[in-house]
């Protein structure tokens, strides 16, 4: 009853809207407005002669060493060294503290992987113990089961990666397929299979059931006699010592967490973190949902595998314990490391693993409370410090600047870019499309009896701005949602740029050329405005996430090219100068332009606005009746969603009209508000009646 009471009242306040803004019309006869053409901040300036310069400076990929030359990465190689210099120079070394330390390393790569699933892509695992297994079983296998090149350590570690990756897509290709709380159900379950096979007393041959794999190849050997298998350095024979294995892992550790880094400051880590914020907005930026999913949750089996094979190495013993719910435990302490460190940040999981290790130390002699212990923490965690240790860092250092700033929105002025660099653009597709750019045919869509969409038939023009208007309900949102891929239709057909793309998914629209809006705003508000924009040029790279994890050249320069482009659109909306805040931190206004500067980026050759206007003042709706000639002046198609009159009748070069899905009206602006049936529709038949 209240639903119904509510609708009610928000279609007769649009009703009283459109009848003043029909009057205002009919009284003064206005059906376009005064246009911005250009960018006034671009009037009268004379081209500059170096723009080519500027334009190759501006796409420039940034240089290595910057990475670490950050405040992180200055902190991150002080670490390192630290950790490098420790057994040959610092005080404290000894046999316990040694084994401690490394421990916390092989944690930090397991959770760092956790970390890049959980924390960036929003997807929860609880059965990252299973990869760790998988990782120590391969390594300890190939060093006591085979002889020769197969059995050598280095290979087995390199094996080790790769099976535990395709034992990640095994699984991750049906677990992923649900989220939230079902795939933490669905990992967790993992755990007692895994346990099974390598208890089992079918492969005793291979995993020697419960008692384990006692003679793997190792650096580590009892004082009174050496290992009985050790590990050599390649091609030289010389034996390894715990300390060089040690060193090696530290090596390896910074090698990884730098990878790690260069994956989340990619396109993919972007991609990734638009999944955790929307993945309908993701999906709508051309990103491919469940293949990033797949992938992140693939690196992430192999950094548990590696780190589970270093371990192995180490301790030169495995078994599957006696019961899986130790397991169960493991992976439940990884999971806790994450939080505590802070989920989401590349410190977090080496905070975290230092942390728990810590407190697992000093509760050494309360091992049956050390469950409950760490659930108490977590619990502490979520509800005091929800982004963990790192996050109350970032939070005092955010609420230091803010104090010094005074509650001012930081503005930072960017150079110019050249104009290429700063204009949307058609794709070249667009030159191929014909005239008609898309077209329904008696399209319609029903949920259960109600047919929201009833045998609808449009055609958008290419060059024109065509507008879709309506009462609140009359299916305008759903007749977007089926062009755009969101929804399938049951009847008629749908065609792009002369394909039909009826029944194809989202990121398949927006591959070929159609950005879109929202009428609720769907923006990665944890998320900086110019990663926002960089997201919707996603499709625009061509670099896997191997390449963008080691920065091939490919990866570095369309990373440049990504982040120019990215700030020449801002530019192009005006919303360069907050390019650095985040996108939550906007007011409403400017998000909306954000929003229309992240569809841009796809380069579409139809863009779909849907409802741009609400909430906008009248000196913001002016605004965006510039903004949105400007970009018809671009070359690029708009399709209108509005309820806003005063911004359609400026607008638009035709206007279709819904009501009750069904098509009433299609035409000029100037047809359209004569057409007695629309009129009625938005206004009443006692209305209608009256003015004509």
């Amino acid at each position: 009853m209240l639903r119904e009471a509510s609708r009610q009242a928000a279609r007769e306040r649009d009703r009283r809207r459109a009848r003043r803004a029909w009057a205002r019309i009919q009284r003064t006869g206005q059906t376009s407005v005064a246009r911005r053409l250009v960018d006034p901040r671009e009037a009268g300036k004379p081209r500059d002669p170096s723009a080519d310069e500027a334009q190759a400076a501006a796409l420039r990929p940034e240089a290595r060493w910057r990475a670490i030359a950050s405040p992180a990465g200055i902190a991150f190689t002080a670490l390192l060294v630290l950790l490098l210099a420790w057994p040959y120079v610092l005080p404290g070394f000894d046999a316990s503290r040694f084994r401690d330390v490394q421990v916390i390393l092989w944690a930090a790569i397991v959770v760092t992987g956790l970390n890049l699933v959980a924390g960036y892509t929003g997807q929860l695992s609880l059965g990252q113990k299973i990869f760790v297994l998988v990782g120590g079983y391969t390594a300890a296998v190939m060093t006591t089961r085979f002889g020769g090149l197969l059995g050598n350590p280095w290979l087995a570690m390199v094996l080790a990666v790769l099976i535990g990756m395709g034992v990640g897509a095994l699984l991750g290709l049906p677990a992923l397929r649900v989220k939230g709380a079902y795939l933490a159900i669905v990992t967790l379950a993992f755990v007692p299979i895994f346990f099974r096979i390598f208890a089992s007393e079918l492969f005793r041959g291979i995993f020697n059931g419960l008692q384990g794999i006692s003679d793997v190849t190792t650096p580590v050997g009892n004082p009174a006699r050496p290992p009985v298998h050790p590990l050599t350095f390649p091609f030289t024979g010389r034996a390894v010592t715990d300390v060089d294995f040690y060193v090696f892992t530290v090596v390896l550790f910074g090698a990884l967490i730098f990878l790690a880094r260069n994956l989340v400051k990619s396109r993919w880590g972007r991609a990734m973190m638009a999944i955790r914020e929307s993945e309908i907005a993701a999906k709508s930026s051309g990103v491919r949902v469940y293949r990033v999913k797949v992938g992140a949750f693939m690196i992430s089996a192999a950094y548990a595998s590696l780190a589970g094979a270093l371990s192995t190495l180490v301790v030169a013993y495995i078994s599957p314990e006696q019961v899986p719910a130790v397991h169960i435990r493991d992976s439940f302490t990884y999971v806790v490391m994450m939080i505590v460190g802070g989920t989401g940040t590349l410190a977090g999981p080496i905070l975290g693993s230092v942390t728990i290790q810590i407190i697992r130390t000093l509760t050494s002699g309360l091992l049956k409370l050390q469950t409950v212990i760490l659930a108490l923490l977590a619990l502490v965690t979520v509800y005091t410090a929800p982004s963990g240790q790192v996050g109350v860092f970032k939070d005092r250092m955010e609420r230091r600047r803010a104090r010094r700033q005074k509650g001012k929105i930081e503005e930072v002025v960017l150079p110019r870019l050249p104009e290429p660099l700063v204009l949307p653009r058609p794709r070249a597709e667009a030159a191929r499309a014909g005239e008609i750019v898309l077209e329904t045919r008696e399209m319609s869509k029903i949920f259960g009896g109600l047919r929201a969409n009833d045998k609808v038939s449009i055609q958008v023009r290419k060059g024109t701005v065509h507008s879709l208007i309506g009462p609140n309900g009359s299916g305008k949102t759903t007749f977007i949602n089926v062009v755009t891929g969101v929804y399938q239709p049951e009847e008629g057909e749908v065609s792009f740029a002369g394909e039909r793309i009826d029944g194809k998914p989202a990121f398949v629209t927006v591959e070929r050329g159609m950005g879109r809006t929202f009428q609720n705003l769907q923006l990665w508000r944890r998320m900086t405005v110019l990663q926002n924009v960089e997201v919707g040029l996603h499709v625009r790279a061509l670099a896997g996430f191997l390449g963008n994890m080691v920065r091939t050249p490919l990866a570095r320069r369309e990373e440049a090219e990504i982040r120019t482009r990215a700030l020449g659109l801002l530019q192009f909306v005006g919303l360069d100068r907050y390019a650095g805040l985040l996108a939550g931190q906007l007011p409403y206004g400017p998000q909306r332009y954000l929003e229309i500067a992240r569809a841009l980026a796809l380069d579409p050759i139809l863009l779909i606005l849907d409802e741009p206007a609400a909430g906008l003042n009248p000196a913001e709706v002016h605004d965006l009746m510039g903004l949105i000639q400007r970009i018809k002046e671009t070359g690029i198609t708009v399709f209108l969603i509005e309820h806003h009159m005063d911004l359609v009748m400026g607008v638009s070069d035709r206007i279709s009209v819904l009501d009750y899905g069904r098509k009433i009206a299609d035409g000029t602006p100037a047809e359209v508000q004569a057409d007695q049936r629309v009129v009625e529709a938005y206004l009443g038949a006692e209305f209608a009646e009256a003015t004509a």
